[in-house]
């Protein structure tokens, strides 16, 4: 037995020891960041201007590398991470999506497989309305909706955006939406210049052009205090509501990643999302820049992921 025991500990020493080499030494290549989406959308460009933004600097002069591994509604790239070799070369653009697709898919991942890294951006929900509606507040539309129906556009079923819609009726005791479920928010753009619905829920940088040059009308915005692009929207907070929405960009790792290579992932994805050549470079590309550290941003998505689960049911139309 005492035989067993010496075993015992020197294979615990000697794998604590490997691990702490491992971590001395990490890394000692390139880092792979796996967007779950393709080329060319917001989570692929905040993902490129942080690499740009980190360069040779970080990471023992080691890049940041983009691969975009879409589809499933970022499914396929979510499972990839998850299942990857957890020794932090492969990394997660870790979206709203790693929340919602484990309550509403059948996948193999929850979003306790990861662990954060951090937060750089959020983009508030905006609830939006032709220009020709009669609502003038967001209390006009909840006060209609109350009592008549309202055709309301998402992006799409089970969304951020749809699932901020069914937050806001449940808040004000059951609203009237019949949702139009488009493809895009292009889609849902022509809705609104066209007439076609009389509400959109949408991300609010992609509404900004149109609200600017009263093309459409914003009644409110769920972010925490108003947007400096468009500081007449007034927050869904100074309206009544509670709900501080929108959808969230960050980035993590899988969950197995031994705690000092994390460790180090996370003080070096720190000083890159806080440096000013990052923020500057989401500011100049209109990206909705909002900062929180690992620990924070971990908090955030398991209240993110409680607050879904009470939303499930009628999501799945059970």
């Amino acid at each position: 037995m005492k035989k067993i025991l010496a075993l015992a500990l020197a294979l615990v020493l000697v794998l604590s020891l490997t691990a702490g080499a491992l971590a001395a030494n990490f890394p000692t290549k390139n880092i792979t960041i796996v967007v779950p989406y393709d080329a060319g959308g917001g989570v692929d460009i905040t993902t490129r201007v942080l690499t740009e933004a980190a360069g040779k600097d970080y990471f023992n002069g080691k890049s940041l590398i983009v691969e975009n591994r879409g589809g499933g509604g970022a499914v396929i790239g979510h499972t990839y991470v998850a299942n990857s070799k957890a020794d932090g070369y492969t990394l997660l653009a870790y979206t709203s999506a790693v929340v919602n697709n484990p309550q509403l898919k059948e996948v193999t991942y929850t979003h306790n497989s990861f662990k954060t890294l951090g937060m750089v951006c959020f983009d508030p929900e905006i609830i939006v309305v032709p220009a020709a509606s009669p609502f003038q507040t967001l209390q006009d539309l909840i006060d209609y909706a109350k009592e008549n129906k309202v055709i309301a556009a998402t992006p799409g079923n089970s969304t951020a955006h749809h699932i901020a819609a069914i937050r806001l009726s449940n808040e004000f005791g059951g609203l009237q939406f019949e949702y139009l479920h488009e493809n895009s928010a292009a889609m849902q753009t022509t809705d609104l210049l066209g007439g076609h619905c009389d509400v959109a829920f949408m991300a609010a940088s992609e509404t900004f052009d149109n609200v600017l040059n009263g093309s459409i009308r914003a009644l409110a915005i769920g972010s925490e205090e108003r947007i400096e692009v468009v500081p007449d929207v007034p927050t869904m907070k100074e309206c009544g509501s509670a709900l501080v929405v929108g959808a969230f960009r960050g980035y993590a790792c899988p969950a197995g990643v031994p705690d000092d290579v994390y460790q180090y992932l996370v003080e070096e994805f720190d000083k890159i999302i806080t440096s000013e050549k990052f923020i500057n470079s989401m500011n100049e590309k209109n990206i909705p820049y909002a900062y929180m550290s690992a620990a924070d941003f971990q908090a955030y998505a398991d209240a993110e992921s409680a607050a879904l689960a009470e939303i499930v049911p009628m999501l799945k139309g059970e």
